[in-house]
């Protein structure tokens, strides 16, 4: 599975929007689901490139595009959204994440004052998004230094291999994997994306 890393001048709201769009998906499924929903619903930056918009192989990715603000998604027809290829919940979760977004119960600045464990509340309670995607978000687009994911798979076993535990469906716990990666603090996310590379996570860089 790709984990969607954004760019560097993508809001909280873009951020968690294509994290939704990517849950699940490979790297390439999502990203076409992703360029099909800027081309229904966003702006192109350069309006010149128009007429690429009805070619099939156009060349634009979706960083020819402006996402469609928190207000416009919070307003969108379900059915319509799956006509780009996202499911009934994504299509939900989308919306409500825009409206969180478009109340101002969530806002940039108020995310990045927040230390991780209130960002990770705040945002879980939010449906469609879980742990993980929280992590990620910590992770990727807050750039918290002090990140373990420990409802990942791959950093699970990475972390049993590493420090020579037994990996199960159940094992290792929360906890345990809490006090494993003690000895990484302050720089847990530093040490989950070596983890990552020892078991071949591929990240898609956007």
């Amino acid at each position: 599975m790709a984990l969607s890393r954004g760019k560097e001048d993508d809001t909280s709201y873009i951020s968690l929007c294509e994290s939704i769009i990517y849950q699940q998906l490979a790297g390439k499924a999502a990203a076409a689901i992703l360029l099909k929903f800027l081309k229904r619903y966003g702006k192109l930056k350069d309006e010149s490139k128009a007429p690429l918009l009805d070619q099939e192989n156009s060349g634009l990715d979706s960083g020819d595009f402006i996402f469609p603000s928190p207000e416009l998604v919070a307003t969108l027809d379900v059915a319509e959204m799956k006509a780009v290829g996202l499911g009934q919940r994504k299509a939900e979760y989308l919306k409500e994440v825009a409206s969180k977004f478009n109340d101002g119960t969530l806002s940039d600045s108020m995310l990045a004052s927040l230390p991780d464990e209130d960002v990770s509340k705040a945002l879980v309670a939010i449906r469609g998004i879980g742990q993980w995607t929280a992590d990620m978000f910590l992770m990727f687009h807050l750039k918290r230094a002090n990140v373990l994911p420990t409802l990942d798979l791959a950093i699970r076993k990475a972390m049993c291999h590493h420090f020579g535990a037994k990996f199960g469906k159940n094992t290792p716990t929360h906890d345990e994997m809490v006090e494993m990666g003690r000895i990484w603090e302050p720089y847990r996310s530093v040490a989950t994306w070596y983890m990552w590379q020892t078991m071949s996570t591929v990240t898609q860089e956007k």
